[in-house]
């Protein structure tokens, strides 16, 4: 009688990857990837994606650290990624871009946006002149570059992603009326090899002081959406300082943030630093509304909750959110 009951649920009970692909709707985000919410049946792991629909487009942005595990969550909630118009990479990190093996296996001409930077494909502008100009011609021709023409040029490297649709973005631009990619560049927090005291040398983090910061200058994209109650504002990781991202992206669009959403990277800091920072996103930036994840961390969650109340939005792995609505 056990097994027949077994049986017949397995016949009436549809499997979640059985499920029709459901359409993301207009107005809302869905947190594709993180290491932390409620239970879904998702798997959880340290990175970042989200999905959202925006006047009648589905964007992706950031596709978290696995590719395997990219591929089972939005196959998990059903998301059909043939439909996704734009991807977004914020930055180049692992944990934003390996599900991007998978994305481009089921869209491979899908339109890729990528930050300016040079380490994943970005035309390099390089002079091989070197010391003394005029050394070349002493030479014969077949031992001078490009048999004698300029030295000064540019490298237009294949990168990892040979062949997609990807256009490195090296400053802010509007892609659609009202949508915005915002650049900005991390002061001290790039190949991991600057955050506040510590250095990423041999495999893990080392104390040291600050003279010791390697400005590596990691670039940065954002999304800024136009609403009618101020613009959404999607972070990655806020390597650039989450403050110094919504600074530049209220100067380029001339808007008010409305809701800001993604990883604000505050793990590194301590209560009073991070606390600085969420005053002034409230105070003198004026952001209206906080949806934080990924990378900014158990205390700055805490604090941005207390301090934003009722304006703290939870935006845990699975949740989807209406930001179109009051």
């Amino acid at each position: 009688m056990r097994m027949l009951l077994l049986a017949l649920l397995c016949i009436i009970t549809p499997s979640l990857k059985s499920q029709p692909y459901k359409p993301i709707e207009e107005g809302t985000i869905l947190n594709l990837y993180d290491a932390f919410g409620k239970e879904y049946g998702l798997t959880k792991d340290f990175g970042f994606s989200c999905i959202l629909k925006y006047q009648g487009k589905t964007i992706l942005f950031d596709a978290g650290s696995n590719a395997d595990i990219f591929e089972k969550n939005t196959e998990l909630l059903n998301i059909d990624l043939k439909t996704v118009d734009i991807v977004i990479v914020s930055h180049a990190h692992f944990d934003h871009l390996n599900g991007l093996d998978h994305m481009l296996k089921v869209k491979p001409d899908v339109k890729v946006y990528f930050p300016y930077d040079f380490f994943w494909g970005a035309p390099v502008p390089f002079d091989a002149t070197g010391t003394d100009e005029h050394i070349r011609d002493s030479l014969p021709t077949y031992q001078q570059y490009f048999d004698g023409a300029a030295t000064k040029f540019t490298i237009n490297q294949s990168g990892r992603f040979r062949g997609a649709n990807i256009e490195f973005v090296k400053s802010s631009k509007e892609i659609l009326p009202d949508m915005w990619l915002i650049t900005t560049n991390s002061p001290f927090m790039g190949y991991f090899s600057g955050y506040p005291n510590k250095s990423f040398v041999e495999g893990q983090f080392q104390e040291q002081n600050n003279s010791h910061y390697k400005y590596t200058n990691l670039p940065e994209l954002s999304l800024s959406l136009n609403t009618v109650k101020g613009d959404l504002l999607i972070t990655g990781c806020s390597h650039s300082g989450v403050e110094t991202i919504v600074a530049e992206a209220k100067r380029v669009t001339g808007h008010q943030i409305s809701l800001l959403y993604g990883g604000f990277h505050l793990i590194p800091f301590d209560s009073e630093k991070v606390m600085e920072i969420v005053r002034t996103l409230k105070d003198d930036l004026q952001v209206k509304k906080v949806a934080p994840a990924h990378c900014t961390g158990h205390l700055a969650f805490k604090l941005l909750h207390d301090l934003y109340a009722e304006d703290y939005i939870f935006a845990g792995l699975g949740e989807r959110i209406y930001f179109l609505e009051e």
